[in-house]
């Protein structure tokens, strides 16, 4: 047997299946390693997959764009779920990743608006760009200590997100990963952050207060920008950078910012500047300072 029908067998390309309603409901069979890319790209009847134990690989835009998708069976076993597979599936509802999956790609639930239930694998280390953005129905969301990486927006415009905890293993809140998140109220954050990125938080109107953990050091332009019930946030003595001296812009509700340093340390973090909120209405105001004095 030649080479490249070995390779036909251990993998579903395009025009493997065809888009009929006798393929509503598909069973891929064991001994398949992969679904190749745009393998099921816009098919209109798939409603439902299940996949075999021996797939390793789920490639780019292999199920996106199925707009009747409902129900996708994941065994352990599959390693890589690569950029944009599942995106644009508005009738998927739930998402149980195997503990074997390691990597989630660029939008690879993009745009999936009905998607209400997500079980991330224990041992995915990284989750790429703007991976669930979009998921309108998405409430809560846990990511696992194994991951190390959460890259830009990947929670964008989660409008019913509520809840989040994070890896304890992520130095990094990346630029725009929950920007837009409105319904966001508890954020669960890393005991190892080091930055919060540009837009981070921007436009999570309902988180009401914040505790960045010690060891934090960065918080990018805008960061908290819009944040218009934010009332209390406590900043960490080990803070060195503030990108923009209205990091806050937006947060009415503003009235008391905890420092764990001291005076002293406070004027060297601003370096001459002073912290001002500009509110919606476009008046400005410097909300209270309160210093703990945790300097070691």
């Amino acid at each position: 047997m030649a080479k490249n029908e070995k390779e036909e067998l251990r993998v579903v390309f395009r025009g493997s299946y065809s888009d009929t309603p006798e393929n509503s409901e598909i069973i891929i069979p064991e001994g398949i390693e992969e679904i190749a890319e745009n393998a099921f790209r816009d098919f209109e009847n798939l409603k439902s997959v299940t996949l075999p134990r021996s797939l390793k690989r789920i490639s780019a835009c292999a199920f996106a764009g199925c707009k009747s998708l409902s129900r996708v069976n994941m065994p352990f076993g599959v390693i890589e779920i690569l950029d944009e597979a599942f995106s644009s599936c508005p009738s998927l509802c739930e998402i149980i990743m195997p503990d074997s999956v390691t990597r989630i790609g660029e939008g690879c639930f993009e745009g999936c608006a009905s998607l209400g239930k997500v079980r991330l694998s224990e041992s995915v280390y990284m989750i790429g760009a703007s991976a669930f953005a979009f998921c309108f129905n998405l409430t809560h969301i846990t990511v696992p200590d194994s991951c190390a990486l959460v890259e830009f927006s990947a929670f964008s415009c989660c409008f019913g997100l509520e809840s989040v905890k994070l890896s304890n293993n992520m130095g990094l809140i990346d630029e725009s990963t929950f920007e837009g998140c409105r319904s966001l109220k508890n954020v669960d954050l890393p005991t190892k952050l080091v930055k919060i990125g540009r837009r981070a938080f921007k436009g999570c109107t309902s988180l009401a207060s914040i505790i960045l953990p010690i060891g934090t050091r960065t918080i990018g332009f805008d960061a908290f920008a819009d944040c218009a019930s934010l009332s209390r946030i406590a900043l960490p003595r080990d803070l060195v950078e503030i990108e923009d001296g209205e990091v806050f812009s937006g947060c009415d509700a503003l009235v008391q910012i905890s420092f764990g340093g001291s005076r002293e340390g406070w004027e060297r973090l601003m370096r001459s500047r002073t912290l001002t909120v500009t509110r919606s209405d476009l008046t400005s105001y410097s909300p209270k300072i309160s210093f703990m004095n945790l300097d070691k």
